[in-house]
């Protein structure tokens, strides 16, 4: 049991005990004790994600079985998410309010205090964090009409959108810190600042004033919505001003309820080149994968690939899903086995190759797609189900016990276990003493190694020919024929052989 989780169910334990002390009312005692604990239980989980928040507040609020007490803990976890200063918290106040408050599950204190939870709500949901930035059409100081976001999910830099009023002192002095941040750092953004207001004089002199931005680095667009047609109020919750957003590459929004301060910490963050395969990030995919020795097999990896996706990308968060798996993609292309090869192979066919307009920065390019593409070209180097390439090679066959050598047509050899290696290599060295205690004990098993630097000393083009047809990137590199001759597995090691073996030939016939 977690931590956090044994805190959870002491909070519901005060919840019952609350409970059994109400009766008409709930007791002013009880209801501050209780209104404690769940605010330091709020805060006690508030680094985790926003999905996590949305239910362990259902949780907390379905344990109530008395109805006084379920309406306290429901409004009081609704005032903490509404109030929070922790950025994309109102997700969780509207996940509130639309599961328990409009369905009526749970009555707030008046009609009015209902109305008003809508109100956020709706004035909310469209610009929660990790959602697409809604599409707005606006007029530039030229008449001429500009569509933000829509349909191009894609733009080679993140923007800044900024509300503003004219008459707002708060406005005034944002605009004034937002120019002077945009001027002395070196960022490379799209700012729309936006007009509220109607009078076209008050704007151009407002512009002039406060947001004469001289960064040639910054693409600054001026709108306004002057008939109010374009539903902006409503879409970014624009109920006052000012109203700051940062929205990504790819139409995310990633910051929001911003100010000038915040904004340029969340650029300081996003401006940096991100450095895949850290130690930081190897160490996390070694934790998860530590329960099972550190070996995953191929399921186990797509799974895993497969929720990251979900919980990421499938939420909108394209940033987390990007670095999740790029990572992850580093971790699996530096280690050796089987399961751990398959599966890199589905992630990079699937979420790398198979999502190009994820990965539309220059540092994804380099770091991700090229890299990707080399090891994607690795991994599809003699298939399984196609036979070995057909060359010559001496090696040693070791077979009932025996050993002889010789030389073989790789593409002829039938039920036979090829063993790649080198010399100094102490994986080579205790995968060759299992060939060899598997041959002595087992007269079915046939093993043929070939020892890479001595093909490359006596035959460098067999050498090169080698490198071109297999993955002998690292060794050893273990491969093995089924009785049609056809590989029937790769990457592998010797561990667990005899029950593997025949199930790759069963799969074979």
């Amino acid at each position: 049991m977690t931590g956090k989780l044994a805190y959870a169910i002491a909070v519901v334990s005060a919840v019952f005990i609350s409970a059994a002390e109400a009766s008409a009312q709930l007791d002013t005692a009880a209801a501050g004790a209780l209104g404690a604990k769940l605010d330091e239980y709020a805060e006690a989980i508030g680094k985790e994600p926003l999905q996590v928040k949305c239910e362990e507040a259902d949780f907390l609020i379905e344990s109530c079985s008395d109805s006084l007490v379920r309406q306290f803990t429901a409004l009081h976890l609704y005032s903490h998410y509404v109030n929070s200063r922790l950025m994309g918290d109102e997700a969780v106040a509207i996940h509130i309010y639309d599961s328990w408050f409009a369905p009526g599950k749970v009555r707030m204190q008046s009609e009015t205090d209902l109305m008003d939870a809508g109100i956020f709500a709706e004035f909310n949901r469209r610009s929660l964090l990790g959602a697409k930035a809604p599409e707005i059409e606006m007029v530039d100081p030229g008449g001429k009409t500009v569509t933000l976001f829509g349909d191009r999910m894609y733009s080679d830099r993140m923007s800044v959108l900024f509300f503003y009023d004219t008459g707002c002192a708060t406005c005034k002095v944002e605009s004034i810190l937002l120019r002077n941040l945009l001027d002395d750092r070196k960022y490379s953004v799209a700012l729309y600042a936006v007009y509220t207001g109607r009078s076209r004089e008050d704007w151009k002199k407002f512009i002039d004033e406060y947001l004469g931005i001289d960064n040639p680095d910054i693409r600054t667009t001026h709108l306004w919505d002057p008939d109010m047609s374009s539903d902006f109020q409503l879409k970014y919750g624009v109920i006052q001003t000012p109203r700051i957003f940062l929205i990504s590459r790819d139409g995310t929004i990633t910051g929001r309820g911003l100010d000038v301060l915040s904004l340029g910490r969340l650029l300081d963050i996003y401006s940096k080149p991100y450095t895949y395969g850290s130690e930081e990030s190897s160490a996390f995919f070694d934790s998860i994968f530590a329960a099972g020795g550190g070996n995953p097999g191929c399921m186990e990896v797509k799974a895993l690939c497969d929720s990251i996706a979900s919980r990421t990308a499938g939420k909108g968060d394209t940033l987390a899903f990007k670095r999740l798996t790029g990572d992850m993609m580093y971790w699996l292309g530096s280690r050796r086995g089987e399961g751990i090869k398959c599966g890199l192979e589905y992630l990079i066919g699937k979420y790398i190759e198979g999502m190009p307009g994820i990965w539309t920065s220059p540092d994804d390019s380099l770091s991700v797609l090229s890299y990707g593409r080399l090891l994607g070209d690795l991994l599809g180097k003699s298939k399984t189900g196609e036979r070995l390439p057909e060359m010559e090679v001496t090696g040693i066959m070791m077979a009932r016990g025996r050993e002889k050598e010789m030389t073989v047509r790789l593409d002829r050899l039938r039920n036979t276990t090829v063993i790649f290696h080198t010399r100094g290599c102490s994986y080579c060295e205790a995968e060759l003493e299992a060939a060899d205690s598997i041959a002595r004990s087992d007269r079915k098993a046939k093993f043929f190694t070939v020892d890479v630097d001595q093909v490359l000393d006596s035959s460098p083009g067999t050498a090169f020919g080698l490198f071109d047809a297999l993955d002998l990137s690292v060794l050893p590199y273990i491969t093995s024929t089924g009785r049609k001759g056809t590989v029937c597995r790769k990457y592998m090691s010797l561990s667990g052989y005899g029950k593997e073996q025949s199930d790759d030939e069963d799969s074979e016939k």
